[in-house]
Order: structure tokens, then C-alpha cells, then sequence
């Protein structure tokens, strides 16, 4: 065991009190788990394979300090795919990072596996039961990568629970657990939290919070029938970690509007909708030709359809009520123009496009009451991560968890170490830490 780790063990063993003599100073600001997350607000979902990719280009690693806002360690960070299985378990493959140099870095692969029923049966090792929850703790491969570097983190269920990680496209599956089920995509566990597929950034461990900068890009996959899809839409914080990072900033890069990803670099993260985005739609009216424009942040977007509603009391496919469709075109560099005499009342409607959202914009005031049922998706997305309950938590400490297993591989003092991955037991949302 190197002597980072050994002097993380310590630290995580000591008491608060005795931890407090090194205590600097941990950030007063709200603080999030960083990255890219999945959480429809549709109906739940299942699928069999999830995997989360992180391009890191530049990565420097900070202090991090424990939820009450002592200094823990430096140099230290993890990197999470969480998910749950039927909204029944929790997993997560985690990779530990340790900065050796601005370019090295030590990575020690991690699972946890959390049972929300109560105490694990077929697992007899490297198990524990806290507050009648069952956790399955492991300790995987340890190896370094030099910068810049692809690594990806992957779960399998097809057969049993697999684990694994990809260095530079290079597959590795290091645990394979005899649970079966799918991994849950909407809706809430059994213990109420959200069943979301999150990669994030976070602490060390112990709920921890870390000081990061760097540059990277990432992507999250699920398996849909037979290939991978992208998710529809995407947070920038996780739901259900309590590890969580400050220094870094995620953004949604929709440059490929099909195949859109996550950007992250320096700055204050904050919970927002990576997409899908609304577009800027705006129109003038020049006799009978009626020119629509369409762009998002200033960029022009070809090849988006357009439509131009009227009002009308016929049923028919229109996507607002009390509206039909009279003229459709695509926009042409960021421009779809359509001619259409003698209508002084109309809806421009944009219906959305997998990374983009549905807009519309009306021709009068008069129009407002028609549209003004209207809510999108986007809007959806939009209120729900900003009204969550984003302090809803249970708190712990894993001080006082003893290991029952009398045949346990992992060092014992160790897997007290991993276990503190996941302080506050599933964290709901976005905890928010303020220094006390």
C-alpha cells in the first residue's frame, strides 16, 4: 500500500478533533458532483449496459476537505459512474485518481455496491450492513496513466453484474458479482431517490468536497436494442453522489446537434440543463414572405424544420392545440422563409431536434392564450433541477461501520476507506456543503 493511501486510511480513521489541527480552509459556496447526468422525467426505462468516456486533456488536483469542512488530503479526486439496478440497488465503479505529476497519475479502480432492501444474503464478503442498508465494498486494479488520456467506466448486466474500465479504447471488465437485473433509467428507487446514470466528478471519498482544474470532454451511453445511444438530455451535476468538486464547470457542446457531449473546464459549476437547448427563433414579415431565423448562441442552424401554425378550430396533427400547420420549410443558413398572404395571425413553431429543444414565437399578443398551455420538455427538465430538493440526505460516518466478513480479501482498513465513498448512503442530489 503506497503511503498516500496509508496516510488517507489514517486520516479517515482519526477523529474529527484530532483531524482539525490541519484544517485550512474549505469553499463557503454550494458545491456539486461535476459532470454529466441522465435523468428522464419520462416513464423509467431499462437497459443492460451503461458506460460512461472522459477525454482528459489537462488535470490538476487540489485539497479536499470533509463535508464539516476540514482538510482531508491533497492530490486526491474520483471520477464515478453511478447507476440503479431495477430501483432496487445502487452501483458504482469508481476510479481513484492520485496525482504523482502534472502529466502522471495513480488510479486505484473501486466498487461499491449498495443493497437499498437491507443486508446483503448471497454476499458474505467484503460486506457490511449500515442503518439496514446492505454495502459490498472492492478494492480493484491499481496502474497509471499519463496525460492525455481516454478512459472510459462501464457496468454489464446481461449476465450477472460486470464491472469494468478502457484505457485508450483498451477494455477491462475486474469484477463480475452473481446479481442479476437491469439498470433503471427514470422514476425513484425504493428508497426515493432519483434513478439517474451520472459520471462525475468528485472527492476522495467521506462525502469529501475537491479543488479541481482541468480540461476534459465527456460522454454517456446506454445500450438501446442492439448500439449504444446518447442520452436525450443531460445535466450538469449528478443526483445521487455526495462526493462533488469546485474549480470545474460543465457545459453542453452541441456543435454535432446528434451526438452531443459534455465539456468541462475551469470555473463555478452550478446544476443546469446540458441539453437539449432552445434555439433563438425570431422572424420579420416583408409584404407576403415571411422570413424565420433560427440559431443558437449566435451560431446558424441549417437544415432545422420550421413550421407556421394559424389558428383553427379543426382536429388535426398540429403539436399546439386549436392551431393547424399551413406551411412547413428547413432553414438554409440559419434562414427558412415561406410566403403566406393575408395571415396576420401565426405561430412560428421549431418542433426540437434530439439535442435541441421545441420553440415557438407568435405573431400578436392575441396569440398568447393558445400557446400558453404549452410545456416542453426542456421546461420540465428545466423546473425540476431547479426546484429539487437538492439538501435531502442521510448522513453517516463510517467510522463506526464494523466488518462482519471473517474471510474478507480487501484490507480491512482499506475498505473502511472505500466505503467512505459513499457517506450521506446515496446521497440525494446535489448536496449542498456550506462551511459551519
Amino acid at each position: 500500500m503506497s503511503a498516500i493511501k496509508a496516510f488517507l486510511i489514517l486520516l479517515l480513521l482519526l477523529p474529527l478533533p484530532l483531524i482539525s489541527v490541519i484544517s485550512t480552509s474549505s469553499p463557503t459556496t454550494p458545491t456539486y458532483p461535476t459532470g454529466i447526468t441522465f435523468y428522464p422525467l419520462s416513464s423509467p426505462f431499462y437497459t443492460t449496459y451503461v458506460k460512461g468516456s472522459s477525454y482528459i486533456q489537462n488535470l490538476s488536483i487540489g485539497q479536499s476537505y470533509l463535508p464539516n469542512g476540514e482538510y482531508l488530503t491533497s492530490g486526491n479526486a474520483s471520477l464515478q459512474l453511478n447507476v440503479m439496478i431495477n430501483g432496487v440497488y445502487w452501483a458504482q465503479d469508481v476510479a481513484l485518481f492520485h496525482e504523482i505529476n502534472s502529466k502522471k497519475f495513480e488510479i486505484t479502480m473501486v466498487v461499491n455496491f449498495w443493497n437499498l432492501t437491507g443486508p446483503f444474503v448471497t454476499l458474505k464478503t467484503n460486506t457490511t450492513t449500515y442503518q439496514g442498508l446492505g454495502v459490498f465494498c472492492y478494492e480493484g486494479p491499481t496502474f497509471n496513466i499519463t496525460l492525455p488520456v481516454s478512459i472510459s467506466l462501464f457496468m454489464n448486466t446481461s449476465n450477472g453484474l460486470s464491472f469494468g474500465y478502457a484505457i485508450n479504447n483498451s477494455y477491462y471488465t475486474y469484477l463480475h458479482l452473481p446479481y442479476f437485473g437491469n439498470f433503471e433509467l427514470g422514476g425513484f428507487s425504493v428508497i426515493g431517490i432519483p434513478n439517474d446514470l451520472e459520471l462525475v466528478w468528485g472527492g476522495p471519498g467521506g462525502g469529501s468536497v475537491v479543488d479541481i482544474k482541468g480540461v476534459m470532454s465527456q460522454e454517456l451511453y446506454y445500450l438501446n436494442g442492439s448500439s449504444l445511444a446518447i442520452p436525450s438530455d443531460a445535466l450538469s451535476v449528478g443526483l445521487d453522489t455526495a462526493e462533488s468538486a469546485y474549480g470545474i464547470v460543465s457545459y453542453g457542446n452541441i456543435t454535432n446537434i446528434l451526438h452531443p457531449n459534455d465539456v468541462i473546464g475551469n470555473g463555478i459549476n452550478t446544476p443546469s440543463v446540458l441539453w437539449p437547448i432552445q434555439p433563438s427563433i425570431s422572424f420579420s414579415v416583408n409584404k407576403n414572405v415571411k422570413e424565420v431565423n433560427i440559431s443558437v448562441d449566435g451560431h446558424k442552424l441549417s437544415y432545422q424544420k420550421i413550421e407556421i401554425l394559424v389558428p383553427s378550430l379543426n382536429v388535426s396533427s398540429s403539436p399546439i392545440p386549436f392551431t393547424s400547420i399551413v406551411s412547413a420549410n428547413y432553414s438554409i443558413d440559419g434562414v427558412a422563409k415561406f410566403y403566406i398572404p393575408n395571415q396576420s395571425l401565426f405561430i412560428v413553431y421549431f418542433p426540437g431536434n434530439f439535442s435541441l429543444a421545441p420553440a415557438y414565437v407568435i405573431s400578436s399578443p392575441t396569440l398568447s392564450k393558445i400557446v400558453s398551455s404549452i410545456t416542453s420538455f426542456y421546461n420540465n427538465l428545466v423546473n425540476f433541477i431547479k426546484t429539487y430538493n437538492f439538501k435531502k440526505a442521510l448522513s453517516s460516518d463510517f467510522n463506526k461501520i464494523k466488518y462482519t466478513s471473517s474471510r474478507v480479501n480487501v484490507n480491512y482498513i482499506f475498505l473502511e476507506y472505500i466505503a467512505a465513498f459513499s457517506i450521506g448512503v446515496i446521497i440525494s442530489a446535489v448536496l449542498i456543503k456550506y462551511k459551519t
